[in-house]
């Protein structure tokens, strides 16, 4: 890939901040309205803009240098957007850093698990850069969604669990946009007082962790005004340490004077508002606005969706003969890998696939066994016989599909299907991220050269990214664009299958599966970037090996 993107979201901290630093407990939640995006690009040699990332980088070196990666072989440059609000304590410089993270993640192909995204980033400010910092913020922005986190092992498995965004009381967010300290320097006094031993911030900490733990438990059995109680406790807690400037006190006492409970949701420039109802958080909102405040009503970033992965590799590829009679057509190899390799590789670099199946005719079943025990694949990986043994008994993709994820976990969200005779430079993470925002299924579309043959190619007709129509190889194209078998569907897709089966429905090509799918679910469309091989004949191969 020449270039990717990957983004990280701002951070509310609801309960526990600050005790995130003294090993204490908390709520947060990423925020789905702001974020930092990184945007990694070729480069002769890698650029940095600031010590933060510079920071970032010299561990996450280390961390490729522990998985036998050269940093050296994929120079690159990193310019970043944002649209979160400078030191209104929301966490943007944490958030820069994550993102940069997962782009160097992605870039290197060495998938790096939530935890570990947190604990990088948490290290680079507080050991490389001497910045006071807790893991609440890292641990909200690596995990994205609701989180409720223990900080007393915080990077151990374990130490997070997600929360029910639809638990939450409406909430406003408002700034004020005047200069604040930043979080270090917030909070380095009163490290300084907690490591002397001061009696007052110890026991204020462990009352702030308290708390916490009763806001969660409020949230779950949904009494919100207890949970409004614990947001209202946790900012009086913290006002008996630290110092509240005057334009944040303000704002804490506009909002408890209509009757919202108020915090910060960082270190200050910010402050949260937790309403009783709609139109409660209506009128705060006017009043914060008539003061020349900005506001926003934050909702949550769902957290990044776990996906059933299903290799599609039963088929018998007869237009390959001879190359085929003996090596099912994903193990051959380009550019020196088989491409089945290539493709198990950009799945797990996505950072959203969990289990997967690979689907296997009987012919050559037991060669992608051998292939399995050599690859080192860092997802498990099952390899199902569909009992085929010629191409004139072959199930079709559809069944292939339907026995792939016969055994799937029922707590997936999705369903990323792979044809293994595709090759592509398409960055996955870019169609988990769209699938994160929307939930809705995700097809990938090229343009095929005009003039389009009849007959040969799926066609897309797109209304803005949505499908308007979908049609499998039609005898008049009307559209110039056609899906790659490269598609990440909804969890809903065993009950689908089944229906589209009870229908009578085509088992062979999946191309007659999603001309069905979309006149009954909205799918939208991503447009293929980079190289392409669809290896369907000898020259196919051979053009592939020649740009590998």
């Amino acid at each position: 890939m020449p270039s990717l993107t990957a983004r990280a979201q701002a951070r509310i901290g609801l309960l526990g901040n600050p005790s995130d630093i003294y090993g204490g407990f908390g709520l947060g939640l990423a925020v789905r309205e702001l974020s930092v995006t990184v945007t990694l690009t070729d480069a002769a040699a890698t650029t940095l803009p600031n010590e933060l990332l510079r920071a970032g980088w010299e561990l996450m070196q280390d961390e490729l240098r522990a998985a036998g990666r050269d940093p050296a072989l994929r120079p690159f440059a990193l310019t970043s957007t944002t649209n979160i609000p400078f030191q209104a304590g929301l966490s943007g410089s944490s958030a820069l850093l994550v993102a940069a993270l997962r782009a160097w993640s992605r870039w290197f192909a060495l998938p790096l698990a939530p935890l570990r995204i947190a604990e990088l980033a948490w290290r680079a400010e507080n050991e490389r850069l001497g910045i006071r910092a807790g893991p609440l913020d890292r641990l909200v922005q690596a995990h994205d969604g609701l989180l409720a986190m223990d900080f007393a092992a915080p990077f151990a498995p374990g130490a997070v669990q997600q929360l029910d965004p639809a638990s939450l009381p409406p909430l406003l967010v408002a700034w004020h946009g005047q200069p604040t300290q930043s979080s270090g320097d917030v909070h380095a006094p009163v490290w300084a007082r907690f490591q002397a031993g001061d009696t007052t911030v110890r026991a204020t900490m462990a009352q702030l962790a308290a708390n916490a733990r009763e806001g969660r438990d409020a949230l779950r059995r949904g009494d919100l005004d207890a949970f409004r109680a614990c947001i209202n406790r946790n900012f009086d807690l913290r006002a008996t340490v630290f110092a509240i400037a005057a334009v944040d006190r303000e704002l804490i006492e506009l909002g408890r004077s209509l009757g919202a409970a108020t915090k910060f949701p960082g270190s200050g420039g910010a402050v949260l508002f937790a309403c009783r109802d709609d139109a409660h958080r209506d009128t705060v909102e006017a009043a914060c606005r008539a003061r020349g405040h900005t506001t926003l009503r934050p909702t949550v970033q769902p957290p990044l969706p776990r996906l059933f992965v299903v290799f599609l590799a039963a088929g018998f590829a007869t237009r390959l003969y001879p190359l085929t009679l003996h090596t099912a057509k994903p193990l051959l190899h380009v550019g020196g890998q088989p491409m089945l390799t290539r493709i198990l590789r950009q799945v797990e670099a996505c950072g959203a696939a969990h289990p997967g199946t690979i689907v296997a005719n009987g012919r050559f079943h037991a060669d992608f066994g051998r292939w399995h025990e050599h690859v080192g694949a860092r997802l498990p990986l099952t390899i199902v016989n569909d009992g085929a043994m010629s191409n004139e008994t072959r199930l079709g993709a559809i069944r292939d599909l339907a026995l792939g994820i016969a055994n799937a976990p029922v707590d997936v969200d999705g369903f990323l299907v792979l044809a293994c005779d595709n090759l592509f430079e398409f960055d996955l993470a870019t169609l988990v991220e769209r699938f994160q925002d929307t939930n809705v299924g995700q097809l990938v579309v090229r343009e095929v050269p005009p003039p389009v043959p009849p007959g040969k190619y799926s066609e897309v007709v797109l209304d803005g990214d949505r499908v308007a129509s979908f049609r499998e190889k039609p005898a008049d194209p009307r559209s110039n664009l056609s899906a790659i078998a490269l598609y990440l569907l909804p969890r809903t897709l065993p009950a689908l299958l089944g229906e589209y089966f009870a229908g009578g429905g085509n088992a062979d090509a999946p191309g007659h599966f999603l001309a069905w799918l979309a006149q009954r679910a909205p799918l939208h469309a991503n447009r293929l970037t980079g190289r392409f091989h669809d290896i369907g004949s000898a020259d196919d191969l051979a053009q592939a090996n020649a740009s590998h």
